[in-house]
């Protein structure tokens, strides 16, 4: 399953993705907990079980490059349900418009692995693509 956070920059969205994150591991969830940015500034408002990675310290630029990390992590941990992404499509330089094949290269891998993904997106619901908004 695909949920979508959005709103306009500063709305608060980040915010929401980490409570939501948190909130998994909070309630003892079955599974092993992801949070996927381009910046180390969150990782102090994580709890410590969720495992957090800086795409740019892993050099990740490219859409190839988050959603081949993303299935070599899903490899190599059978047990991760739960994947927050903060800004996926400025980690990857696309714009929503651009990002069609991205989310169905994730609906693949969500079903495959019965994990959820959690994205931010940075537009308010009259900006987001029809692909997307059926996630919302």
């Amino acid at each position: 399953m695909i949920k979508i956070i959005y709103g306009s920059k500063g709305s608060g969205k980040t915010k929401l993705i980490i409570d939501g994150a948190n909130a998994n591991v909070e309630n003892d969830c079955v599974g092993d907990v992801v949070f996927i940015t381009d910046t180390s500034r969150y990782i102090h408002d994580l709890k410590y079980q969720i495992r957090f990675t800086n795409t740019k310290e892993a050099n990740i630029t490219t859409e190839d490059g988050l959603i081949g990390f993303i299935s070599g992590m899903m490899e190599a941990n059978y047990d991760i349900r739960y994947i927050y992404i903060d800004g996926a499509a400025r980690m990857i330089g696309k714009s929503l418009s651009e990002m069609e094949n991205f989310f169905k290269r994730i609906e693949k891998l969500s079903k495959k692995s019965e994990s959820d993904f959690t994205f931010t997106i940075s537009a308010d619901l009259d900006d987001i693509p029809e692909f997307i908004k059926c996630y919302i």
